[in-house]
């Protein structure tokens, strides 16, 4: 397994980073820098769900790209307790997908965010599809609306499955793109 056996929170929360947590984006002016932008929230977001999950940044990018990101992220404070990249994904029909059986973690217990549902196609009852972000809505209150269904999750259900089933209304008309929602009832 990818994880040690050990967890010392009840529950894990797996999470995407390009245009789940922030932005990157080649500066138009000069190519060999970036501009990065966090989602709204991100702070307040990884606060409410470090207190309940066990949380892994699991990403389709390269350690060399993903690494100084995460860093930036958790400049204050280390809310990472794990980091998985490409390599860590499986190839399915010429996708990356990140298998959470991979994880060593009871799959009741594991929930992942993603702004491309086809990355947790192998348990899409673990799945939460977040809209993505492009770096320009400073309105977007995604993260922030999803750490308070996730912390109700945390504190009102054993098998997370059944909990994402249950705020699947809410999901839907908070933090699934506008694009999807009609597909997804």
């Amino acid at each position: 397994p990818y994880l040690n056996k050990e967890c010392m929170k009840r529950y894990t929360l797996v999470l995407d980073l390009d245009e789940t947590l922030i932005c990157y984006k080649i500066n138009p002016v000069d190519d060999h820098q970036g501009i990065l932008r966090f989602r709204p929230y991100l702070d307040e977001f990884l606060d409410i769900v470090s207190k309940y999950y066990e949380l892994v940044i699991f990403t389709s990018a390269t350690t060399e790209y993903a690494d100084p990101i995460i860093d930036a992220i958790e400049q204050n404070n280390l809310y990472f307790d794990y980091r998985l990249y490409r390599q860590h994904a499986i190839v399915y029909n010429n996708d990356f997908v990140k298998d959470l059986s991979r994880l060593g973690r009871d799959l009741s217990k594991v929930i992942i965010v993603d702004n491309m549902p086809q990355n947790f196609r192998l348990q899409k009852e673990n799945g939460i599809f977040i809209k993505a972000f492009w770096g320009e809505d400073v309105n977007d209150t995604a993260l922030y609306d999803l750490g308070l269904i996730l912390e109700q999750i945390a504190l009102k259900f054993t098998d997370v499955r059944k909990g994402i089933a249950f705020y699947k209304d809410d999901i839907l008309n908070k933090i699934t793109s506008n694009f999807l929602r009609n597909s997804m009832k």
